[in-house]
């Protein structure tokens, strides 16, 4: 039956059963109409609790709603209509309560689609045409423009340009293309134009397989069980059995009744999801969005963390981290002529070396004879001397002698990112270095996380093995793999699960996507995440403070303890009243109150939860 429906129905006994009580107290009514008024509630909201509990019992499964429908149906009976719908208002509550928690729908899989282009150039008879992407064939020339995205996998035979492949790959900064390079799609052109030759298109693609990996293990992610329901079988055929026993000893219906209503366990429904409410709440408010109560019963449990590095472990953009000046050159003098080299430059490392020139209040020089040589770097003109910023082949292209010392610079071990020679005429005067600076306190979360019962932290990365290591040895990861496709991401978190470990997944990009829906617990990096993390994981952190990671294991176990609690309590409680009830001391409507004050105590101590 449809959600909706089931508010619907849910809403009109809460109604009915509230006039009936109130006419029936204050004598508003007649006592026939105020009564009839109760029981046309309770029918009402018999339909969609007796109809879970038919389809639970066609699959040979004793539910809880099946017990709720018997307790309903005797009230009924014995024309205890109030108490009926109390019983219905309980469980029906509970139940929409636990709709709006965990079924909420993923969009990844639109998301992905909508991302990626509908349609592409190719070169048709010496003609630029632009077709559908399913029309692209392999061996077509798919021209791609500036900012645009490459619609297939393929090599590149004409143009150059740098290109973010970050979404696909993890790789933090921009990768030079030129002729002869293999390009992904799903990578984004940043500055120039190329021409590719596809090589696979489609689903076949690495864009298309993504979608295909997110689709299937969104597929295979089991919902969530309730606590509640692991004592199902064993409870409803007990307490039925109870029940009918009561009344075949002592011939009193009302007796009946009153096991069954205090037997129904509305408590013991809500200690779930109540619980993971207040947690939800609690935890928006530190900036962590959970979107199903799943991944917070996972979170309780998870021993291991998977994370990716670009993006997430660090800000994901490229950044000038130190400027060295060689020849007796200054630090603020080599920054000046860098700057005004890349002054004109759209390229991300330019806008890296404005912005650190800009932060230290360093004028850039005034340049001329603005030059790009794709791949390479820049020249300009100032003063009537070349100023060169670029790499080793370009200032040996131009002529200029490069020192001993710059080159044991740019070398050195441990660089994490890109190395730029900045030359003025014939000699290196300076280097610059960009890096993707880590985020703050990231040694501390992990030491944090560890302390919080995590004992195993693997960083996985499309970025370059030296660099992957540098960032993982600095922050005290105990595994660290590099060069990684998306796929190749999966079969590592796969690899951790079959080992027995739960694992949490955080990441930030299209390329995590996959690994975070196979994951246990995928966690997204919010404010600089893709729609396509965002929407794959379960939980996002959206203020994009890694110190989240240690605060939701925190708030997991302790949530899973409450409802460990909530438990006990719900069963203890049933337990007396079940034993009062089979003596004949409790009635009917005293039952259902009964019953009603234990689900608000296991509402109320859900609530703690909000002070986490």
């Amino acid at each position: 039956m449809v959600d909706r429906k089931k508010i619907l129905l849910l809403a009109a006994t809460v109604t009915l059963a509230t006039v009936s009580w109130f006419s029936q107290s204050l004598s508003l009514l007649p006592n026939e109409v105020s009564t009839n008024l109760a029981l046309l509630g309770a029918v009402l909201g018999i339909i969609f609790i007796g109809h879970s509990a038919l389809t639970t019992l066609l699959r040979g499964v004793f539910g809880i709603d099946l017990l709720a429908t018997v307790a309903i149906v005797t009230s009924i009976w014995v024309g205890e209509y109030l108490a009926a719908s109390i019983v219905v208002i309980m469980l029906g509550g509970g139940e929409a309560l636990e709709g709006m928690i965990f079924n909420r729908a993923s969009n990844a899989i639109k998301k992905l689609i909508k991302a990626f282009p509908k349609t592409a150039v190719v070169i048709r008879d010496g003609v630029e045409v632009e077709v559908p992407v399913s029309q692209v064939a392999v061996d077509d020339i798919v021209v791609v423009k500036p900012g645009g995205m490459i619609p297939v996998d393929g090599v590149v035979v004409e143009g150059s340009a740098p290109v973010n492949q970050s979404s696909v790959t993890g790789e933090s900064m921009p990768v030079e293309k030129v002729v002869g390079s293999e390009v992904l799609s799903g990578s984004i052109v940043e500055l120039g134009a190329l021409r590719v030759r596809a090589k696979m298109v489609g689903e076949k693609s690495t864009y298309g397989r993504i979608v295909t990996m997110v689709h299937e293990a969104e597929e295979n992610q089991a919902p969530i069980v309730r606590l509640a329901d692991r004592f199902a079988g064993y409870y409803i055929p007990v307490i039925l059995l109870l029940g009918l026993g009561v009344y075949f000893f002592t011939q009193e219906p009302l007796r009946m009744a009153s096991v069954f209503i205090i037997s129904c366990p509305c408590a013991l429904t809500l200690a779930t999801p109540m619980a993971v409410a207040a947690s939800i709440g609690n935890s928006a408010r530190k900036g962590i969005l959970i979107r199903n109560g799943e991944s917070l019963q996972r979170v309780s449990e998870v021993d291991a963390i998977v994370m990716d590095k670009t993006g997430t472990l660090t800000l994901g953009q490229p950044e000038v981290v130190e400027v060295r000046g060689f020849k007796g050159a200054s630090e603020e003098e080599v920054l000046s002529l860098a700057a005004g080299a890349e002054r004109l430059s759209e390229h991300p490392l330019a806008r890296a070396v404005l912005k650190k020139a800009e932060s230290l209040g360093i004028k850039p020089i005034y340049c001329s004879e603005f030059q790009v040589v794709p791949g390479l770097g820049i020249c300009v003109t100032h003063d009537k001397i070349k100023i060169i910023v670029g790499n080793e082949k370009l200032l040996k292209e131009n002529g200029v002698n490069i020192s001993e010392e710059a080159k044991a610079y740019v070398e050195r071990e441990g660089v994490t990112q890109s190395a730029m020679f900045v030359a003025r005429g014939s000699e290196v005067v300076g280097a610059l270095r960009a890096s993707d600076t880590l985020r703050d306190n990231v040694v501390e979360v992990m030491a944090e996380a560890k302390r919080n019962g995590i004992k195993k932290i693997v960083m996985l990365t499309g970025d370059r093995k030296e660099v992957a290591e540098t960032v993982g040895k600095h922050i005290g990861v105990d595994e660290v793999v590099s060069n990684l496709l998306p796929s190749e991401k999966v079969n590592h978190v796969k690899r951790l699960k079959e080992d027995g470990d739960t694992v949490l997944m955080l990441g930030d990009g299209i390329n995590d996507a996959p690994a975070l829906a196979t994951a246990d617990v995928g966690v997204a990096m919010g404010l600089t995440g893709t729609d396509v993390a965002v929407e794959t994981a379960g939980i996002t952190l959206a203020a994009n403070r890694l110190e989240g990671i240690p605060e939701l294991l925190r708030i997991g176990k302790e949530t899973m303890r409450i409802v460990k609690l909530n438990i006990v309590f719900a069963l203890v409680v049933n337990a007396i009243g079940i034993i009062l009830s089979t003596s004949g001391v409790i009635t009917p409507l005293t039952a259902s109150i009964i019953h009603e004050s234990n689900a608000l105590l296991v509402m109320f101590n859900s609530l703690r939860l909000l002070r986490v």
